[in-house]
């Protein structure tokens, strides 16, 4: 299977970052967690349901929301669309496996208990750039 995600996050509706795995970490995950949800409301207030999709220079940014929580991802702009939703569908669906609604309403906002999540949804992400550069250096 293609790894075609390079970048995610999961926010609540507040924009907090539950989660997130960076491929280029040279933007704070909170400052792009404020920044999304920020464009989400703006295209709230101008379209009934908000903000799906967009692209930047050569990333393709896709939005998907679920129980209260935006999954947003990236991917290159030559991957299919098709092909990132499906990816997301199966990331969403192993999420809400591992942490259900319920637990979700119960939860203390202790973001750690999402950090093993990444293991999970590895056949989904593509090798940070940290990885590429453990093996050339």
């Amino acid at each position: 299977m293609e790894k075609v995600i390079q970048d995610i996050w999961i926010l609540n509706d507040a924009g907090a970052v539950l989660y997130h795995r960076i491929f280029n970490k040279n933007v704070d995950d909170q400052l792009i967690g404020a920044l999304m949800s920020a464009l989400n409301l703006l295209a709230e207030e101008l379209e009934r349901g908000g903000l799906s999709n967009f692209e930047i220079k050569d990333k393709k940014y896709i939005i998907l929301k679920q129980h209260g929580l935006s999954f947003i991802v990236n991917s290159s702009k030559k991957t299919k669309e098709k092909k990132i939703k499906e990816e997301m569908k199966s990331i969403v669906n192993k999420f809400f496996n591992l942490y259900p609604k319920e637990m979700l309403n119960n939860w203390d906002n202790d973001v750690s208990i999402f950090t093993d999540f990444e293991k999970h949804i590895k056949d989904s992400l593509q090798d940070t750039i940290d990885k590429f550069e453990k093996a050339f250096w």
